[in-house]
């Protein structure tokens, strides 16, 4: 699967000559769901191969209040399974949107490939690519289910707030949403 994934991500171009994140593009948990966030940092996983954090080995301050969420339910960063939706690093936070539906094509190819049935989105763009529309308020789609399809595989849809400690709703407003996740979610 990872050799597979790799070559579509490398062979993409449909962004231009972005700095892809080829070798470290998901990582395996051990749960029955998966977080996708929005874009590689290039100072994350795309340098560091382990999401959330930096080169250095230090977990990034969004990989805090994510790590701080999921040990409320009794989970760790390394528990989980985790990709972006965008497999090159967006600096330009206005591209993201098409950006995204330019990478859906792999993102669907990974998520066929992996155990999970429940899908944690953070933030908007991911949101909104995987439930192919456009969202003009976000706060109307966060915590709520959607039960979509994608490759013939079933799969519950729940969007969170991005945890990043700069988003005054990235802790407070998904520790509801994750005590609702705590009695969906097993080991794999």
């Amino acid at each position: 699967m990872n050799e597979d994934i790799s070559l579509l991500i490398k062979n993409c171009c449909k962004c231009g000559e972005l700095q892809k994140q080829t070798d470290c593009f998901l990582q395996t948990g051990k749960t029955n769901f998966i977080i996708i966030g929005e874009s590689p940092a290039k100072d994350g996983w795309i340098v560091s191969k382990r999401a959330f954090y930096n080169v250095n080995g230090k977990l990034q301050a969004t990989g805090r209040v994510l790590e701080k969420l999921l040990n409320n339910i009794g989970f760790t960063l390394d528990d989980i399974y985790f990709t972006e939706c965008c497999k090159c690093i967006i600096e330009d936070r206005r591209k993201l949107n098409e950006s995204s539906k330019n990478c859906f094509y792999i993102l669907k190819e990974q998520l066929k490939k992996i155990p999970c049935s429940i899908i944690l989105t953070m933030g908007q763009f991911p949101t909104q690519t995987l439930l192919q529309t456009k969202i003009k308020k976000f706060s109307d789609y966060v915590g709520k289910e959607f039960e979509i399809k994608i490759s013939g595989k079933d799969f519950k849809l729940i969007p969170i707030y991005h945890p990043s400690p700069l988003n005054p709703k990235g802790y407070k407003e998904n520790l509801p949403i994750f005590e609702k996740i705590k009695s969906m979610v097993k080991y794999s």
